[in-house]
C-alpha cells in the first residue's frame, strides 16, 4: 500500500501533517484534527472566535478541502471524532454538522475535553474518510461500435 501525507504543517513542535491517504483498491484517508483556521501558514486567524457554529462549520470546510486534495469528499467520511470544550454546546454544533452530512452518516464519537491546543479553540474534528475509486470514475460514453466479450 503506498502512503502519502497531506498538506504538511511546518513549523511546529509536533511532526504531523493534517491528513494520511492509504491507497489500495480504494483510499482511506486519516485526518488530523481541523479547527477553525480560515487557512495554512503564519497568516492563517481563527474563525468565529467564541462561536461554536462558526468554528464547527470552518472544521468542517477544512476537511471537506482535505478531501478534495485526495480526490473524495465529506459523503466519504465513514468515521468522526469530535473534540469539544464544552459538551452544553453539543446541540448547537450538531445542528451545524447536520447541513453537511447526511444518509449514510458516519460513526461519530463526541469526547468533552477541558482544553484544546489553542485557548480560543472550542471544536476539534478528526475523521476518516473511505473513498471508492470505481465509485469516482468519470462515467465513459458509449460509442458507436461495440467489442464483444470473449467468454
Amino acid at each position: 500500500m503506498k502512503r502519502t501525507a497531506l498538506t504538511k504543517q511546518a513549523p511546529h513542535p509536533w511532526p504531523f501533517s493534517h491528513g494520511t491517504i492509504i491507497e489500495g483498491p480504494g483510499k482511506l484517508v486519516f485526518l488530523a484534527g481541523q479547527v477553525a483556521y480560515d487557512r495554512q501558514g503564519p497568516d492563517r486567524k481563527l474563525v468565529g472566535p467564541g462561536d461554536p457554529a462558526a468554528q464547527v462549520r470552518q472544521a468542517i470546510e477544512n476537511m471537506r478541502t482535505l478531501l478534495r486534495q485526495a480526490g473524495g469528499d465529506l459523503a466519504d467520511i465513514v468515521e468522526m471524532t469530535a473534540y469539544v470544550t464544552d459538551v452544553s454546546l453539543m446541540e448547537a454544533m450538531g445542528r451545524v454538522a447536520q447541513e453537511y452530512f447526511t444518509d449514510p452518516l458516519p460513526a461519530m464519537s463526541l469526547i468533552g475535553v477541558r482544553e484544546l491546543a489553542r485557548p480560543d479553540f472550542l471544536v476539534e474534528i478528526r475523521a476518516i474518510a473511505a473513498i471508492d475509486r470505481a465509485r469516482r470514475r468519470p462515467q465513459r460514453r458509449a460509442t458507436g461500435s461495440r467489442r464483444r466479450r470473449r467468454r
